[in-house]
């Protein structure tokens, strides 16, 4: 649509073979658009007087999509011995770049044809180039501005509440990983995770869907509620109630910044960041652990 065959090739044949072949690695059923494959290493939750491990668990939401029931202690029963899961982590790693990338260059694309048309653009246009968006969560006006810190810091006192809380009361065994397996993880939770989420959901949710809703209704409130729900419904079920006040708050700071996104793409990527942590904490420190405990708190928020 731009004239440029070449470039829209280019792109399209690295989205298509970085999640082909992430997909291509995976067992799923069924499948989300998080990309995330069955065999990803699991967390667990202890619920009430029962416990329940996690079967299916989402790295990218940190949410559990499939339960199964256990009961009294575990752990006995675990092969010791280090697996490796190097296939399905590698798979979610190049399914989020290939989904990522594809995000990235939807808003490219409209920020151009929008440049080109000319007029009215909308709430207002993000200018900064893709790669000075990834580097936003470092810019020390992002980070001093209360828009960002206060929320951030209400979120990181709740994950180490969460954490200390499930710590507490005991964690559901899984089997243990080798060294690369958990590296693969760290890296994925704290680094891979955290640039994905950052800058390419704000450039496709909060700059193209929330600025072409507010062409399309010219009310912000509509427009963001717009952009707001593509991003919940974008997460597995048991993360909407999250990823929608979080949704609203980042489409609302959107708006009220005139379109830049500078300041919503610093809280996203360092929330992430933190959600990483507790869940490469959670999931190294339950491999093979055994808990005495009946009792598990736990609770989750999706960014």
């Amino acid at each position: 649509m731009l004239g440029e065959p070449g470039s829209a090739l280019g792109e399209a044949a690295v989205e298509g073979l970085t999640f082909g072949f992430g997909y291509g690695l995976s067992e799923r059923t069924p499948f989300t658009l998080d990309g995330v494959p069955e065999a990803y290493p699991t967390a667990q939750t202890g619920v009430g007087g029962a416990r329940r491990s996690c079967q299916k668990y989402n790295p990218a939401t940190r949410r559990c999509l499939r339960y199964v029931q256990t009961s009294g202690v575990r752990g006995s029963g675990f092969n010791l011995t280090p697996v490796d899961l190097t296939r399905p982590i590698g798979a979610a790693f190049l399914q989020e770049i290939g989904l990522k990338y594809h995000m990235m260059n939807v808003f490219e694309a409209y920020r151009e044809a929008l440049k080109r048309r000319g007029g009215d653009l909308g709430q207002g246009l993000e200018e900064h180039s893709s790669k000075e968006l990834l580097l936003e969560p470092f810019r020390s006006e992002n980070i001093s501005s209360a828009w960002v810190y206060v929320p951030l810091g209400l979120l990181t006192g709740f994950v180490v509440w969460d954490y200390t809380s499930q710590m507490r009361h005991g964690l559901t065994p899984t089997q243990p990983l080798n060294t690369r397996s958990n590296g693969l993880i760290a890296f994925n939770q704290t680094i891979l995770y955290p640039f994905g989420s950052g800058a390419p959901e704000e450039m496709f949710y909060r700059g193209f869907i929330q600025n072409e809703a507010y062409f399309a209704t010219g009310s912000p409130a509509l427009s963001v509620a717009a952009s707001t729900a593509a991003f919940t419904f974008s997460h597995s079920p048991e993360g909407y109630l999250t990823a929608a006040i979080s949704g609203t708050y980042l489409g609302a700071l959107a708006y009220l910044d005139h379109g830049k996104l500078g300041k919503g793409i610093t809280l996203h990527f360092w929330s992430v960041v933190v959600l990483g942590v507790e869940t490469f904490l959670l999931v190294k420190k339950s491999q093979a652990y055994v808990s005495t405990s009946p009792l598990g708190i736990s609770a989750a928020l999706t960014f």
